[in-house]
């Protein structure tokens, strides 16, 4: 279509030593993600496909469609994704609506951060669910920073909780990313919600 930009491929491969998803664990053990974007300026269609730990499903994969802009020094972003649990076991949902908002905005070295994640039913046994967090980031250098955030989920089919994290990211290389961060919700010490070290890696090109 002429009155689109030109598209903008990009690929992204995560590994982290521990799954999480809205603050809680999503494994048992290493979680792999793999994800495509193709961008049309501030559009962007992508795509991902994730292992998870779930009595429901083994994996996760999903399709979206977002927009990402500037207004008034502020980066908003929003997107909507289609979710599909991978051999989901019988009677659980297999497809859900999934979408996102949030809104950050750099003074100096620190950029606050709001972000909400909103489902009309979720895959597995939740039914509806928002998930809302707030944060911020502080920038020792080009390439570490630290972070922080505190968010709250509430859900129709699972426990309520609050959760928090915080970290450090080292952007290693123009490509690549390390993340060490701690996790842990007010929720007890099962294993979706019980405190953890993650360490993860994300490698764009």
């Amino acid at each position: 279509m002429a009155w689109l930009p030109p598209p903008v491929p990009a690929i992204e491969f995560n590994i982290a030593s521990t799954g999480m998803s809205k603050g809680i664990a999503q494994t048992k053990g290493p979680q792999f993600l793999t994800r495509g974007e193709l961008a049309f300026g501030a559009i962007y269609l992508g795509a991902y496909i994730k292992n998870v730990d779930a009595s429901t499903s083994d994996a996760e994969a999903a399709a979206l469609v977002g927009v990402r802009t500037k207004a008034a020094g502020f980066d908003l972003a929003a997107s909507a994704a289609w979710k599909r649990a991978v051999d989901p076991a019988p009677g659980s949902d297999t497809n859900a609506l999934e979408v996102s908002a949030s809104a950050s905005r750099k003074i100096g070295r620190v950029t606050p951060r709001l972000s909400v994640v909103w489902s009309p039913d979720d895959l597995g046994g939740t039914r509806s669910t928002v998930f809302a967090e707030a944060g911020a980031s502080y920038r020792f250098s080009k390439s570490l920073a630290a972070s922080a955030a505190v968010g709250r989920r509430e859900r129709q089919g699972g426990a309520n909780y609050n959760a928090w994290n915080a970290g450090l990211t080292w952007d290693a290389w123009k490509h690549l990313s390390v993340d060490l961060r701690y996790y842990d919700t007010n929720a007890g010490s099962a294993q979706p919600f019980r405190a953890r070290a993650v360490l993860s890696a994300k490698a764009r090109f």
